[in-house]
C-alpha cells in the first residue's frame, strides 16, 4: 500500500532506519537504530548486504519489528533484500528520497544486489508498504530529477492518463506510482502482466552495467532501441516510433558485443532467449524473445 504523506523520523523509534550517510545527515536520521550504506549502486554487493544482515542479527531486531528504508533505489534494495530474509522475513517499510524510486522502485517489493558484474541477479520479493513524501524532492540536485526521466518516459509510453499529465515533475509521482502498485497487485510475483513495467530496461540494464550511467538514464536509452527494435519487426508504426524521438536527443552510448552479452545475463529471459518488453502503438506492449542478438541489433 501507498500512503502519501509526511516523513517523521520519531515515528519508528521501535523499528531499525536503513539510509546513507548524506540522506542521514540532511535530515538528522542519528540513532542506534539507524544503519548506513554507502550511497548509490556500490552499496549493492554482497559484502554490503551481509554486513547490514549480520547487524540486525547483533542487535537481535524483533521479528514483529519493521526495516524502514529511506533513500533511494539501492537502499530499498538491499534493505529490503536483508529484511526478506532476517528471520525468513520481517516487514518493511519503504520511504523513496529520488524521484526515480517515488516513481518506480520503491513500490512492488521487488529487492536485488548485484554480483559478478550482473545488476540485479540475486534478490527476492519482500511484504513492504511505501510512504511517499515529495518534499525529499526539494533538497533533490536537478541531476537526480532528470536520472528519473527515463522511468517516467516509460510509464508515458505505457498509459495515456499519464502521458497528459502536465507541470512540474512532483505531478507525476502520484499517477506513476498507482500505475504501478495497480499492476503489481494483479502479478506480484513477475509472472505475467507486471513484466510490461521493464519496458526498455533489457537493453538498459546492460547499458548501465557497460558505460556505468545512472538507472534513468540507461532506461532511457534504452526505451529507444527498444523503440527501434520495435519498428524494425513490424510491431510499432513508424508515425509511433517518430513521436516518440524528441525524447530520446544526445548521442546514445553505443550497442556492441559486450552490450548483447548483457543482455544474456537478463534475469527476464527465457530458455536461453533474452526477453524484450517492445513499446507497440495505443500505450500498448509486446513481448518478445530472442537468441541471435547480433543479427537483431545490426541495424538498429
Amino acid at each position: 500500500m501507498i500512503t502519501f504523506d509526511k516523513f517523521d523520523k520519531n515515528r519508528y523509534s521501535q523499528d531499525v532506519i536503513v539510509t546513507d550517510g548524506l540522506i542521514a545527515r540532511l535530515y538528522g536520521i542519528t540513532g542506534d537504530n539507524v544503519y548506513l550504506l554507502p550511497r548509490g549502486e556500490k552499496a549493492k554487493s554482497m559484502y554490503n548486504f551481509a554486513r547490514l544482515c549480520k547487524w540486525l542479527v547483533d542487535i537481535n531486531l524483533p521479528k514483529q519489528s519493521r526495516v524502514v528504508a529511506v533513500g533511494g533505489g539501492s537502499v530499498g534494495d538491499v534493505a529490503g533484500f536483508a529484511a526478506s530474509v532476517y528471520k525468513r522475513g520481517v516487514n518493511v517499510l519503504n520511504v523513496p528520497t529520488t524521484l526515480l524510486a517515488m516513481v518506480d522502485s520503491a513500490i512492488g517489493g521487488k529487492t536485488a544486489i548485484d554480483m559478478c558484474g550482473v545488476k540485479n541477479v540475486i534478490g527476492s520479493f519482500v511484504n513492504c508498504n511505501t510512504l511517499t513524501d515529495t518534499d525529499f524532492l526539494n533538497t533533490l540536485p536537478p541531476r537526480q530529477i532528470r536520472y528519473a526521466m527515463g522511468e517516467i518516459l516509460k510509464y508515458r509510453m505505457l498509459d495515456e492518463n499519464i502521458d497528459s499529465v502536465k507541470g512540474d515533475v512532483k505531478n507525476f509521482v502520484r499517477p506513476c506510482a498507482l500505475f504501478k502498485e495497480k499492476i503489481v497487485s494483479e502479478d506480484r510475483y513477475d509472472k505475467g502482466m507486471r513484466k510490461i513495467l521493464n519496458m526498455g530496461h533489457t537493453v538498459g540494464h546492460a547499458l548501465e552495467l557497460q558505460y556505468g550511467i545512472s538507472h534513468g538514464e540507461a532506461v532511457r536509452w534504452g526505451l529507444k532501441y527498444e523503440l527501434e527494435l520495435s519498428f524494425k519487426l513490424g510491431f510499432a508504426s513508424r508515425e509511433y516510433r517518430d513521436g516518440w524521438q524528441k525524447y530520446f536527443k544526445g548521442n546514445a552510448p553505443r550497442i556492441n558485443d559486450e552490450t548483447l552479452r548483457l543482455m544474456t545475463f537478463d534475469k527476464k529471459n527465457v530458455d536461453g532467449k533474452v526477453f524484450f518488453v517492445l513499446p507497440c502503438d495505443g500505450y500498448k506492449t509486446r513481448f518478445f524473445t530472442a537468441d541471435d542478438l547480433h543479427g537483431l541489433f545490426a541495424e538498429v
